[in-house]
């Protein structure tokens, strides 16, 4: 992906991340067009109160076209006292949002951002302004199996509809993939965006 921000800029992962517990076989935590609720527990490493105005937005990322971009979609809640968050899908993502109108692959990220909404691209937020972000896991949103997996080979392993996915590394390659996991056993990390580890899939 592009540098600058740039929050979507992925990086390499150095092992099998499992902050997300990872699950064997397709996956089937998503209806195929459906809702889903994707949800966790958060680790603020910065040992700092998580800012009252901190929302969180799920993040997009289409490489399948030039320039590529990210593409806002979905918006989560943090719950301070428990330390958990919480962000529900009950729509489809919009072709926009999707790499060949087929596979979706989305972040989550935690920003103290108040003007920034659906449709925008994350790269107008500026890098003080990012809190945080679920790292090693991705939404996955599969509209059209059979093209998705022309886009990338991993997304067989994924049904219908929403799911997520933890990052894997593939050896011999310098990209990452993703692999079925628990949508309610998700890590959100507060930190620097610099500081977190994002999967290099594109």
């Amino acid at each position: 992906m592009r540098a600058g921000l740039r929050f979507f800029r992925l990086v390499p992962l150095s092992a099998v991340l499992l902050a997300c517990s990872d699950t064997s076989g397709p996956s089937d935590n998503g209806p195929p067009d459906g809702l889903i609720t994707i949800s966790g527990t958060i680790d603020n490493r910065t040992e700092a109160t998580i800012p009252e105005n901190t929302r969180l937005l799920l993040v997009w990322g289409v490489s399948a076209t030039s320039p590529d971009y990210t593409y806002v979609f979905g918006e989560g809640t943090i719950d301070r006292n428990n330390g958990t968050f919480e962000l529900v899908l009950e729509e489809p993502p919009p072709s926009a949002a999707l790499n060949a109108d087929a596979l979706g692959v989305g972040v989550i990220a935690a920003t103290t951002n108040t003007t920034v909404s659906t449709g925008d691209d994350i790269e107008i937020v500026p890098p003080s302004e990012i809190v945080g972000a679920t790292g090693c896991c991705g939404v996955i949103y599969v509209k059209d199996s059979n093209v998705a997996t022309t886009v990338r080979p991993w997304a067989e392993a994924f049904a219908p509809g929403y799911t997520v996915g933890v990052g894997e590394d593939v050896p011999g390659s310098s990209y990452d993939k993703f692999v079925p996991a628990d949508a309610s056993d998700v890590v959100l990390i507060i930190d620097e965006v610099t500081n977190i580890e994002l999967v290099n899939w594109s």
